[in-house]
């Protein structure tokens, strides 16, 4: 896009610039995208400012109200469940398991599952022809049962919970960024790069990369929106976290008898989750609308 400044003279802006330019037009995307990074600096820095401690039980609070209900104390604000426990506090310590867990498994898996796709896709062979077969039958398989088959095996915990997610969603991944990868290498520009002599790595570094980052954006979306609800969902059945871990998913099955006593205790964690699905869809869609506008 060309800019023209004082002295009229022309600039182009980069890339980069021009996505950016694009994407902070779009109001509704910008908000969201600052509302991730709260949400990002909520869990990591959640232990540091949120009202009480997640653990501390006071008998003389007992499933307290919301504040805004009768029966509530502006101390407590979402109120406490049946051992006193400050709601709103376990709810951040619960964000800092379940988003900060997916944040992590969706960089990993990211990050692993390019580098095997670019490979497989800019190799020729036995290997990739391997490779190709097993993720077709890998991907046969629900994510979220390979990953109860999986966690079956580790043992129940946290973090065994994030290694059996990361496993189950790599495939998926790589077959993604394989097919995106060698729908480009059918291309002129590609075929023109690799008969100047470009090296793998630098055809896919200047050629493929740039060309990828629509499709790639979205996989990396919907990876994250997995990864989240799969945390949750190991959490509440009891394969995450354990005691005294506060995920969101477990915290919403520790509540689930006191639904029709308490309803906010499984009505926020919920909440929580679903508001944070929500906004890094938000965000990613303005991110891919950016992308696509700026390559036309």
């Amino acid at each position: 896009m060309l800019i023209n400044n004082g002295f009229n003279e022309d600039k182009i802006q980069s890339p980069l610039r021009y996505i950016w330019s694009i994407f902070k037009s779009k109001s509704i995307a910008v908000v969201a995208m600052w509302l991730v990074i709260l949400l990002i600096f909520a869990a990591i820095f959640a232990p540091h400012f949120v009202p009480h401690s997640p653990l501390a039980q006071n008998s003389d609070k007992m499933l307290l109200p919301p504040y805004w209900v009768d029966g509530g104390d502006i101390d407590h604000i979402l109120g406490t469940d049946d051992l006193g426990r400050d709601t709103l506090s376990r709810v951040f310590h619960g964000l800092q398991f379940t988003f900060g867990g997916a944040i992590l498994i969706t960089f990993i898996v990211a990050i692993i599952g390019m580098v095997i796709g670019a490979s497989a896709a800019l190799t020729k062979g036995i290997k990739a022809s391997i490779l190709h077969h097993l993720l077709d039958a890998l991907l046969a398989i629900p994510s979220l049962l390979l990953a109860l088959i999986l966690i079956t095996i580790f043992g129940p915990s946290y973090y065994n919970c994030l290694i059996a997610i990361s496993l189950s969603l790599l495939p998926q991944f790589i077959r993604a960024s394989y097919l995106a990868i060698e729908q480009e290498l059918g291309k002129q520009y590609i075929i023109a790069l690799q008969l100047d002599g470009a090296t793998n790595l630098r055809l896919f570094r200047y050629g493929i990369l740039p060309n990828i980052l629509e499709p790639t954006i979205t996989v990396i979306n919907r990876l994250f929106t997995m990864a989240i609800i799969e945390i949750a969902t190991l959490g509440f059945l009891g394969f995450g976290a354990q005691l005294p871990q506060t995920e969101l998913g477990s915290l919403i099955a520790s509540s689930m008898e006191l639904i029709y006593l308490s309803p906010w205790l499984v009505i926020f964690p919920g909440l929580a989750i679903f508001l944070v699905i929500v906004i890094v869809n938000v965000f990613a869609e303005g991110l891919r609308h950016a992308v696509i506008e700026g390559e036309e």
